[in-house]
């Protein structure tokens, strides 16, 4: 068998292509829009179990920019997550945490920083049974300790009927609880 070069060059591509493959996949969105442009790239790792999530939009009528990064890291329990998104007015909020794997669900933990400054504590779980039921929550409390708002969700099931309940709380003057949104141009 005769070994060109040519041949030889396309057995060394297809043995650096196996390695490569494992490595990062990324992916990017645009939109393009009468008020504003925005683009999102997400790259994956699944050899070390890290997400990232980046994106930017821009408002085509003033150029002003907002931006977000988002990045989860797998750990041996759950995954750990962080994001922070800067608005056209240059505030900028986070969220970080942690999920960690139960028996039949999950837990989450973490602190959000709003735009304003301030500081408030996230808690959440959730579970799933082998019939059907589940139950979640979350709670969402100040720098105090104090509980601002919570949410409490069970589904039952039973002959073949859907039971659902949910039960919301909040602190009186909390018009809806603080949450980390995508940013907008």
């Amino acid at each position: 068998m005769f070994k060109t070069p040519l041949m030889i060059a396309s057995l060394a591509a297809i043995a650096l292509a196996a390695p490569l493959a494992a490595q990062d996949k990324s992916r990017t969105k645009t939109y393009e829009g009468d008020r504003f442009t925005a683009t999102q790239t997400t790259t994956v790792n699944p050899e070390t179990g890290t997400a990232t999530r980046t994106g930017v939009a821009v408002n085509t009528a003033n150029g002003k920019t907002a931006t977000s990064i988002a990045v989860r890291q797998r750990t041996a329990t759950g995954a750990t997550v962080s994001v922070t998104q800067t608005g056209t007015q240059g505030r900028t909020r986070d969220l970080r945490g942690e999920r960690v794997r139960t028996e039949g669900g999950s837990t989450f933990t973490g602190t959000a920083t709003g735009r304003g400054g301030k500081t408030y504590g996230l808690a959440g779980s959730r579970s799933r049974d082998g019939q059907g039921n589940s139950q979640a929550s979350q709670s969402v409390t100040n720098s105090a300790g104090e509980t601002i708002a919570a949410r409490d969700r069970v589904t039952t099931r039973a002959n073949g009927q859907v039971s659902t309940s949910i039960n919301r709380t909040r602190a009186e003057g909390v018009s809806r609880p603080p949450r980390t949104r995508r940013p907008r141009g």
